[in-house]
């Protein structure tokens, strides 16, 4: 039975539509075939980064980061999931809003599963094109969630 060992949230600000993630010993590459995949599915990776496409780059986003023992079940309530696969080498996670800054988190080290699941991507898409004030947007932010969840692959 998988066991949750780590939970970490942040707010993320999705510079040019969007947020990476990967290992601080990889560093996003420039990866172009990620692009049209991520925009089509909302996220993509190669092993190395996740690229996640949001509905839209005015108003920040949850991001939420589980670790588990095993495969976790799927969470309830979330609108659709991304199965992808990621390396941690250091174990440190950079979550990056592209030029606007990046930060890290702890996760164990090795290959991973990840699924990344969202929601409210609608209401934020909405919210963010009706508005033309930034104080207008305020009480959307984090609207939009992501869910990151990692577990040691087999």
């Amino acid at each position: 039975m998988a066991q949750q060992l780590t939970a970490y949230e942040t707010l993320v600000m999705p510079d040019y539509g969007g947020f990476d993630l990967y290992d601080a010993d990889c560093d996003a590459h420039d990866d172009n075939t990620l692009i049209p995949r991520a925009r089509t599915q909302v996220a993509a990776g190669n092993g190395h980064e996740i690229l996640v496409v949001c509905a839209q780059s005015r108003i920040k986003v949850r991001l939420h980061i589980e670790t588990w023992t095993a495969q976790p079940p799927l969470p309830d309530e979330w609108e659709g999931h991304c199965d992808l696969r990621m390396e941690f080498p250091t174990g440190q996670l950079i979550i990056s809003e592209r030029t606007r800054g990046a930060w890290e988190t702890t996760v164990p080290t090795g290959d991973h599963h990840a699924r990344l699941s969202y929601r409210g991507r609608k209401t934020a898409e909405q919210a963010a094109s009706s508005s033309v004030l930034p104080a207008e947007l305020a009480p959307y932010e984090g609207t939009e969630e992501y869910l990151l969840q990692l577990w040691p692959m087999a």
